[in-house]
């Protein structure tokens, strides 16, 4: 049932789901009052200079771009490629060129949940002609990740599942692809993690990317996604290292953090607020001692 809702509201077009967007933003933060106290929270923690008015103001347009994310993913199921290519300018594409050395080696992509992560794989399908794989956590509902699931894979990309994660990469390290990675979210109990500082907090972080991108000398980089307009979008690459053997695995992780920081405050509406990013606050106070201890630098994370 849920996913024939998915497939229905797909085939309507964009302009009307967008009109639904509005009228649902305004449900979800005064009706259903989701995950409120959580994105005051974080908004607050984050921006503490901020005058309640401005925090206010940053948390509805937060609540109407999360529903406009939820609409363009929907129906970017059914769109073509050129749709994306239109949608999502990137400014400096050739830097993944670069890296990649000409399409000859893999690299790691990190992102973060900003602008619209799903329709930013889809305009790398479109631009680059590199075989491509995605990590994923598997979502709650069965409906929902079956549709998730259909639509990254419809241009070809390969989905890896969080837990394969090492095994995959290690096993195909002699196939060039890029290879992308959500790594802004809460890590789980049982995870190896890095801490730093981030929106004001201590924040673990995984350490999957850095550990896997040492032990296969996999170029590693930074995809931003600013939302410029309504359903458009720019996307800019970042370097964080070509040389992985060059660099801690832990300034990897610290790079990783300060980007995501920066573009987050250069468009705060954009980031997923209602994550509940610092859930396992005694998580991150263990692992400040387990990442102070050089010995757990360089084991590859088969979890992450």
């Amino acid at each position: 049932m849920v996913k024939l809702a998915y497939q229905t509201l797909a085939r309507l077009p964009l302009k009307w789901l967008y009109a639904a967007s509005s009228g649902g933003a305004w449900l979800l933060q005064h009706v259903f009052r989701y995950r409120r106290k959580v994105v005051e929270e974080n908004l607050a923690q984050a921006f503490p200079e901020w005058s309640t008015v401005k925090i206010e103001a940053t948390q509805q347009r937060f609540y109407q771009n999360l529903c406009d994310t939820a609409v363009e993913i929907i129906a970017g199921s059914r769109q073509p490629l050129s749709f994306f290519e239109q949608r999502l300018e990137v400014v400096n594409p050739e830097l993944l060129h670069n890296l990649s050395q000409q399409g000859q080696q893999s690299v790691l992509v990190m992102l973060a949940h900003q602008g619209n992560w799903e329709w930013m794989l889809h305009r790398a399908a479109a631009l680059y002609k590199m075989p491509m794989a995605f990590v994923y956590k598997r979502l709650h509902s069965e409906a929902a990740d079956e549709f998730s699931l259909q639509a990254r894979r419809r241009f070809g990309a390969t989905a890896i599942e969080m837990r394969d994660t090492a095994r995959n990469i290690i096993r195909h390290r002699r196939t060039p692809r890029l290879i992308y990675m959500l790594a802004d979210q809460s890590p789980g109990l049982r995870e190896r993690v890095h801490t730093t500082t981030f929106l004001n907090r201590e924040t673990a972080f995984f350490s999957g990317a850095a550990s896997l991108s040492r032990a296969t000398g996999f170029p590693i980089a930074f995809a931003k996604c600013q939302r410029k307009r309504r359903g458009y979008f720019e996307i800019e690459i970042v370097e964080i290292t070509r040389d992985p053997a060059s660099v801690e695995e832990s300034w990897i992780i610290e790079r990783y953090a300060e980007l995501t920081e920066e573009a987050i405050r250069s468009h705060p509406e954009d980031w997923l607020w209602s994550n509940r990013r610092w859930k396992h606050q005694a998580l991150a106070a263990s692992a400040s001692e387990k990442s102070a201890s050089p010995a757990t630098d360089n084991q590859p994370n088969p979890e992450s």
